[in-house]
């Protein structure tokens, strides 16, 4: 009897359970939450690394998931605009709606590039009002990111607070030594002037000091034409540029058209964890975009 019983103290002991059920819209947000709250919280992303989060379908088992959440994080910035706040809607679930503890928008402490000096109307394609919303790709701001995550955890489950604080500065102290490696390894690359696909790349072009000179995107969202691609190549020629860099959910035929009349390299990387299979963590996620660089002769 006393075996059944310690059997049932160890069974249902907080400890052995996470005390936070977290859902994130992206798997960037979902690999920091995990790294942040270790065994202390359940983690699930509503979309995976190999998509674009503009454009994720709702499905009812995303709703299922809002249903059971403690916390909701969240990229912003417009950015799930089109299909979360319906789930959240339907999810009936309080603790997530905007302006309540469990809903937790990360861009409301990253520093927005790219906010439109103008009021935003169809004409300028795929622009966000608030701001580029791509802010993870610069890896600095996974510091902001992790803290406002540590912060929240902290909130929700003040038993261990001490535990996510002491988890963000090992995050910390690992992403600030890893930048200034990531930044070494790409020293050649600093002043290079490259074209992008979309104005996703304007965090990791800032970052590490690569001079965005054009986008094959006439405007964002916008499939270039014909048009518009003699403009590059001509850019291509005259600027010397010698790099594209695009994510690997755009068409690439048009980047391929420019590669075979200019010999400019193409440069497809990684924009979020589980983009690829070795892909798992933060850290996983700039070693290989900074590994697909130096690949490049």
């Amino acid at each position: 009897m006393r075996a059944i019983f310690v059997a049932l103290i160890i069974l249902f002991s907080p400890s052995l359970w996470a005390n936070i059920n977290i859902i994130t819209t992206t798997s960037d947000l979902a690999a920091i939450a995990k790294t942040i709250g270790g065994d202390k919280v359940s983690v699930t992303s509503l979309t995976k690394g190999t998509r674009d989060p503009h454009y994720a379908q709702a499905k009812p088992s995303m709703i299922r998931k809002l249903f059971r959440a403690d916390l909701l994080v969240l990229v912003g910035a417009e950015m799930e605009v089109g299909w979360l706040p319906a789930l959240i809607r339907s999810s009936r679930n309080k603790r997530v709606l905007p302006n309540n503890e469990g809903y937790l928008d990360i861009s409301k402490v990253i520093d927005l590039k790219g906010k439109p000096g103008q009021r935003v109307t169809r004409d300028m394609g795929d622009v966000h009002g608030a701001g580029n919303p791509h802010y993870w790709l610069d890896p600095s701001n996974g510091i902001l990111m992790a803290k406002a995550i540590a912060d929240r955890f902290g909130m929700l489950d003040p038993a261990n607070k001490a535990v996510y604080s002491d988890n963000f500065a090992e995050f910390k102290l690992q992403l600030e030594q890893k930048i200034v490696r990531w930044k070494s390894e790409l020293q050649r690359f600093s002043g290079e002037k490259i074209l992008a696909y979309h104005t996703s790349l304007l965090y990791l072009s800032t970052a590490f000091n690569l001079d965005v000179r054009g986008y094959i995107e006439p405007q964002p969202g916008l499939s270039p034409s014909a048009s518009h691609l003699n403009r590059l190549l001509k850019k291509i020629e005259s600027e010397n540029i010698r790099y594209i860099l695009m994510e690997p959910y755009y068409e690439t035929r048009s980047a391929k058209l420019l590669q075979r009349k200019t010999n400019i390299n193409l440069v497809i990387i990684p924009q979020s964890v589980g983009s690829q299979p070795q892909i798992k963590s933060y850290f996983d996620l700039f070693d290989s975009i900074v590994n697909a660089l130096k690949a490049v002769q």
